[in-house]
């Protein structure tokens, strides 16, 4: 089952290079899914990186982490829905 991954704007780029450096040098077209899976079963099967991966600090202290878990309160019953009425107003 295909997931959604979001890239930063510099590694979306360094893949579209591997990408084409694989097309270049192999003669072959790779799927970005394909090249990520890869990537992926390869990372894990490499201690070391398994390793640094490990000494990054926890996801709880990322400042976006900790602005998703006190959000702030606009006391709208349910901002999904009614956001842009009470952004732009009935019309």
């Amino acid at each position: 089952m295909p997931t959604t991954v979001k890239l930063d704007e510099e590694r979306k780029k360094k893949l579209e290079k591997l990408l084409a450096k694989i097309y270049l040098e192999e003669g072959k077209k790779v799927s970005l899914q394909e090249a990520l899976g890869r990537a992926v079963d390869t990372a894990l099967e490499d201690d070391e990186f398994l390793r640094d991966l490990a000494e990054l600090p926890p996801l709880e202290e990322d400042p976006a982490w900790k602005m998703l878990k006190k959000p702030k309160h606009w006391n709208i019953g349910d901002s999904s829905e009614d956001i842009d009425e009470h952004i732009y107003g009935d019309n």
